[in-house]
């Protein structure tokens, strides 16, 4: 058992840091937080507007701080190294991060300096992967939710793991709604995310048909149709979780994911949604596709399952609820910490 650990990573809503340290608490560990991205000089979660997205501001801060410590290996070593001494103080046994970012020589550092076990979950797809210091850093394990990531990792001699993310069940749940909030969220198909050409072009053909409503973020240079269905602000935890239930159908699609799912696919299942996915082979491995799921492989054949479960409203029933019971029996974030916890004790 772990004395100590130390989650370091961005813990504002919907956050896979925030997720996995509220869940060490809950499993009884003594468990810290360290944001890097506070050590920049701001705050997300004071620069967070009422809509849960950053203010212009923080915004404006962020994106300049990120781009000189990439344009300034001492400005970078200077940032990571107040990291590393934060991190250091609390002396950990277990240091869990969750950034493509934090230099090999961070990671160095807290290896010499600490007695502390060093492992990284990293959130995203392998798009996201940056510079990718996640292979060259001297973790003693590290964990993806993509397998090509794990194969590429294992290649380069890694103790590399895979590991998708999870459902949180104290915000991912079935949540009665108000006749106001039924009148808020209450749509045909919804999704919750960040609004790319890929997935805008996709909700085109919906919002011609149906009644959509997308919440998230949409940028100014998406110009798309789809951008009607945008309610103008994210929905997040148990909010989301109204957005979910009040909505006839989810569609899932994703950004950049090779051989996983996001976490949205595990989020729409716990909290009791009914999920049309876009098809991968790993999803056979979490849910029964036809009974728990049901997937897509183009826009035409995402069409035709729209319109044949909006007319069969007690086949949704059926398979959301399927789905709902199998994600709080098997894939929430005490499952997978769980897993990890034993990887990690067995090094």
């Amino acid at each position: 058992m772990f004395k100590k650990i130390v989650v370091v990573g961005p813990e504002h809503p919907d956050t896979l840091p925030k997720s996995v340290l509220e869940t060490l608490r809950e499993m009884g560990y003594s468990a810290e937080p360290v944001d890097e991205r506070e050590l920049f000089g701001f705050s997300f979660k004071k620069g967070m507007e009422k809509g849960g997205r950053l203010g212009l501001w923080t915004k404006t801060k962020k994106a300049a701080i990120e781009t000189f410590i990439k344009a300034s290996p001492k400005f970078e070593a200077r940032v990571y190294g107040r990291l590393a001494k934060t991190v250091q103080k609390y002396k950990p046994d277990l240091v869990i991060f969750h950034s493509a970012w934090i230099p090999p020589q961070t990671i160095g550092w807290l290896k010499k300096n600490t007695n502390a076990k060093i492992i990284c979950w990293f959130p995203d797809h392998p798009g996201n992967i940056g510079r990718q210091y996640i292979f060259a850093a001297p973790y003693d394990c590290v964990f993806f939710k993509d397998r090509w990531l794990v194969e590429r990792a294992r290649l380069l001699g890694k103790n590399a793991h895979y590991l998708p993310e999870a459902c949180m069940p104290k915000w991912h749940k079935r949540v009665p709604l108000t006749e106001k909030e039924q009148e808020t969220y209450g749509c045909d198909i919804t999704i919750a995310g960040n609004m790319y050409y890929y997935r805008a072009m996709i909700f085109e053909e919906l919002v011609k048909k149906y009644k959509v409503k997308l919440w998230g973020s949409f940028p100014r240079w998406v110009d798309s149709p789809a951008k009607k269905a945008f309610q103008g602000r994210n929905v997040m935890e148990l909010e989301k979780a109204k957005a979910f239930n009040a909505a006839k159908i989810v569609v899932n699609t994703f950004q950049g994911e090779v051989f996983g799912v996001n976490q949205r696919f595990f989020e729409i299942a716990g909290c009791g949604g009914f999920q049309i996915c876009e098809h991968r082979d790993i999803i056979q491995e979490f849910f029964k596709i036809g009974e728990e799921i049901i997937t897509f492989y183009t826009i035409g054949d995402l069409i035709e399952k729209i319109g044949y479960y909006l007319a069969h409203p007690e086949e949704r029933k059926k398979i959301a609820d399927a789905a709902y019971v199998r994600a709080h029996k098997e894939h929430t974030f005490e499952k997978r910490l769980e897993k990890m916890l034993e990887i990690i004790s067995n090094i």
